[in-house]
């Protein structure tokens, strides 16, 4: 019998989604924006379906609109209101490319789904956003390093050479899942090397930390490496956020991955990407480290991280929460087999007690924030996310932060229960 305490969480989880999702819902969304909302029903039905009913559904029609609106040159979600030029974003439109795969991977798990038309469209027009990061977005080497094609740095524009801590949320999690794709037997490709894709995915995250973190562990917001200075030096938290939400997808993937069949690891993970994976680990537990140093009493930080100054703004808990969360179930309740394949450490018990405080006390401080409405408020607002206001992206990180809770929170009571 399922212990009453999971009964809970899971009604807890219910609740907080329902009232989440329908701001999330009804606002306008950009490319990233239309990516962070499918991502967070994606975890949602991940995790658990009947949390929310019909939340397949919901995820298929953002991924339509996402095809329904792709450009001429493959990147998905940016025809707004024209040829797709208003949106400049080149790693953007790759945020919802998760929610493609996972798609097709439920097709094959679930034969009928989908129709065969929607199968070969999906699976063309996520090759299709692929393809141009590979092919056509922009990029530039790395100051000082080699002339590898592998130090080449991805823009995060299409109009500007520049390299943004959001770019480690946009592109590396969809270049991770593809990996994971093609290296299932029955979706091999001749172009694309399941290996190299996730040596692209780690190789991003540890090539824009070289610019953009600092020696303390903040990331600075953007750099314009073709003209070889910052943009934006200031450490703004949301980025900060996107940096460490963007790693955990990458180390939840893999785990995922692992978890569902062995046989993928071996195919994935060769001597030099499991180097990469424990580096951008090392890089997650320094920036994590660097911004809780910047917390407030109630759970909140201001904008830029180190300048009081700045509004006081909720996300950053909403993303900080959501990683902590994901770090503690990956840590205490994942097989010895995906432990051992990650070679991920142990956490200490005092490292435990002290993440589920932080993260709790973040959580709580931004469910302060939802008002009766379900706005999530005095996040880094739209649409110039220069003041405290409400957002898409805020929308979707409160789901996203609640449904990490509730998985970490049901593995502990399992596990709990079971040596009770």
């Amino acid at each position: 019998m399922i212990p009453n305490s999971v009964d809970t969480t899971a009604n807890i989880l219910a609740l907080r989604v329902s009232t989440l999702l329908p701001p999330l819902l009804s606002m306008q969304r950009s490319s990233w924006e239309q990516g962070s909302a499918a991502q967070a029903l994606l975890e949602c039905h991940r995790f658990q379906p009947s949390v929310l009913p019909n939340v397949l559904n919901y995820i298929y029609g953002l991924v339509h609109d996402s095809i329904v609106r792709q450009g001429p040159d493959g990147r998905l979600a940016v025809l707004l209101n024209g040829d797709g030029s208003s949106d400049s974003g080149a790693v953007d439109p790759a945020c919802i490319g998760e929610s493609l795969y996972y798609l097709l991977h439920m097709s094959a798990k679930y034969p009928g789904l989908l129709s065969e038309q929607d199968c070969v469209l999906l699976d063309d027009r996520v090759t299709w956003m692929l393809t141009f990061i590979i092919d056509k977005c922009p990029r530039a080497q790395v100051p000082e390093s080699s002339t590898s094609s592998k130090d080449a740095l991805f823009s995060h524009r299409t109009d500007a050479l520049q390299i943004w801590s959001d770019t480690v949320y946009m592109l590396s999690p969809f270049l991770a899942s593809s990996s994971v794709f093609y290296a299932h037997p029955n979706r091999s490709s001749t172009r694309f090397g399941p290996q190299d894709l996730l040596e692209m995915s780690l190789r991003q995250i540890l090539l824009a930390s070289t610019i953009l973190q600092s020696s303390s562990g903040e990331w600075s917001h953007t750099f314009d490496l073709d003209k070889g200075v910052f943009q934006r030096k200031a450490y703004w938290g949301v980025g900060n956020g996107w940096v460490c939400g963007g790693i955990a997808r990458v180390l939840k993937t893999l785990a995922e991955a692992i978890e569902a069949d062995d046989s993928i690891a071996d195919v994935l993970l060769n001597h030099a990407n499991l180097n990469l994976i424990q580096d951008c680990y090392n890089t997650l537990r320094k920036t994590l480290d660097a911004n809780l140093h910047h917390i407030r009493s109630d759970g909140l930080f201001h904008d830029v991280l180190d300048d009081k100054e700045s509004f006081v703004e909720t996300n950053l808990s909403q993303q900080l929460s959501y990683t902590l969360f994901r770090l503690l179930d990956l840590h205490s309740y994942s097989s010895s087999r995906v432990l051992e394949r990650l070679r991920l450490p142990l956490l200490k018990p005092t490292t435990v007690i002290e993440w589920e405080g932080k993260a709790s006390l973040m959580r709580e401080a931004a469910m302060c924030k939802t008002d009766d409405w379900g706005f999530v408020r005095d996040v880094c607002g739209s649409p110039r996310f220069d003041k405290a206001g409400t957002a898409a992206e805020g929308q979707a990180w409160a789901i996203l932060m609640e449904v990490a809770r509730a998985e970490y929170m049901t593995h502990k009571e399992v596990h709990t229960t079971s040596i009770a």
